[in-house]
């Protein structure tokens, strides 16, 4: 037994010297709506660990109510939950010039996937980054937030260890339009929101001789180093048709990727209007929804969701399995009964269990959604598939390959 181990001598793991943080700037400081923003670390003979990296930046939002010939400014400007990552379209990282994994709509992707992923213990550390439910009021004009990593790719919260002797870029591409970001009451005028300052914080790790000394041999026979990671693919239907039935072909692929997860959002009438809420989700009264990996379908039963008598218990339960699923531990979902119907009724579809026939060849992703009444006008779905994927890299040949 373990307390009778009395001598047992005192271990101490000196593998790493140092933990410093290195702050890294973009090529220009040009900020504006469409922008492309490229955060590089060109400097190879490093040990770097991205997964543990943060993206600061600071801003300011203007708005206004017209006040006859003149312009009153607003005290009180409502961000959205999530708000800036809103301000941007496409985040990417690149290894040695390749890119290795990339989200699409920043602000509905990462919005999405915190919904499902985060439990009640990281609220209090989430505001850092501008994460709240209920939104966030700002009284002062100007903003800042550190936005970690691993909550914008999955490369980033499913590979942990260090990178070595690599050339790395952080992508920003900036959003052509600020309305999402922000809730405006009546009357209310979004003038702008500015980014003055995008900094990205990379740990360093400097490690002791005798690790450096196994770390260099490895190097030496250039062989390749597996990165595997689940990446975050969105694709959007921007107006769905008004029929209490519809067919969606999200995607035909040739690759290997194997989707694990299915996430379903709809919207009305939220997008690029300012005062509709882009961080919340509308249940349209659906009555089921299947996923089709060419002719298996997901889930095996029919959901028989009905929100107007509050029987939608089978959606919660599958929202509140994900964590379990997904990450292998058991937490207390984020949001409760209530407030997943009122802020995010999603549909999460577990297809991680598969036959052979959908492991090799081309998957056809279709998606079936059947509601109760007419799909309202303006409604926007939206399908968020996490897929497996693998990189290789060569620390010595800087060769950087996707297995797929």
């Amino acid at each position: 037994m373990n307390m009778l181990n009395i001598i047992d001598p005192i271990a101490q793991d000196n593998s790493i010297e140092s933990y410093q943080v290195h702050s890294y700037k973009p090529y220009i400081n040009s900020f504006n709506t469409n922008d492309e923003i490229r955060i590089p670390i060109n400097q190879q003979d490093l040990y770097v660990l991205p997964s543990a990296s943060t993206i600061y930046i600071e801003g300011s939002v203007k708005v206004y109510r017209p006040n006859g010939d003149k312009k009153e400014r607003v005290s009180v400007v409502e961000f959205v939950n999530n708000a800036i990552l809103y301000l941007f379209q496409d985040i990417r990282y690149e290894l040695n010039g390749v890119e290795v994994d990339r989200i699409k709509n920043a602000g509905i992707t990462t919005t999405i996937k915190s919904l499902i992923s985060m439990n009640e213990n990281e609220t209090k550390m989430s505001r850092l980054w501008g994460w709240d439910t209920d939104g966030i009021k700002n009284t002062k004009g100007f903003f800042s937030v550190c936005i970690p990593l691993n909550k914008v790719l999955g490369f980033a919260e499913d590979y942990n260890k260090i990178i070595m002797n690599c050339k790395h870029e952080l992508i920003l591409l900036r959003s052509n339009t600020n309305l999402n970001a922000v809730k405006l009451n009546t009357n209310e005028v979004l003038e702008d929101i500015s980014i003055n300052k995008i900094v990205w914080r990379v740990p360093h790790i400097k490690v002791s001789d005798r690790e450096r000394v196994n770390l260099l041999r490895y190097l030496e026979k250039d062989r390749a180093i597996s990165l595997a990671f689940r990446n975050w693919d969105l694709y959007e239907y921007p107006m769905l048709p008004r029929t209490t039935k519809h067919t969606w072909s999200v995607k035909t692929s040739s690759q290997l990727e194997k989707p694990r997860f299915i996430i379903i959002g709809l919207q009305t009438h939220r997008k690029n209007i300012g005062s509709g809420d882009m961080s919340q989700f509308d249940h349209c009264h659906l009555r089921d929804v299947k996923v089709f990996l060419n002719s298996t379908y997901f889930p095996y039963e029919s959901l028989n969701i009905n929100f107007a008598d509050d029987k939608y218990l089978l959606l919660y339960e599958l929202y509140a399995k994900f964590q379990q699923s997904y990450y292998g531990h058991r937490c207390a979902p984020l949001l409760s009964l209530k407030e997943f119907k009122d802020l995010c009724p999603l549909v999460v579809i577990n297809c991680s269990r598969q036959n052979e026939t959908l492991k090799t060849g081309p998957v056809d992703v279709r998606v079936e959604l059947e509601s109760d009444s007419e799909i309202p006008d303006q409604t926007s779905a939206y399908c968020l598939i996490l897929n497996d994927c693998i990189v290789e890299y060569k620390p010595l040949s800087n060769i950087v390959k996707k297995i797929t």
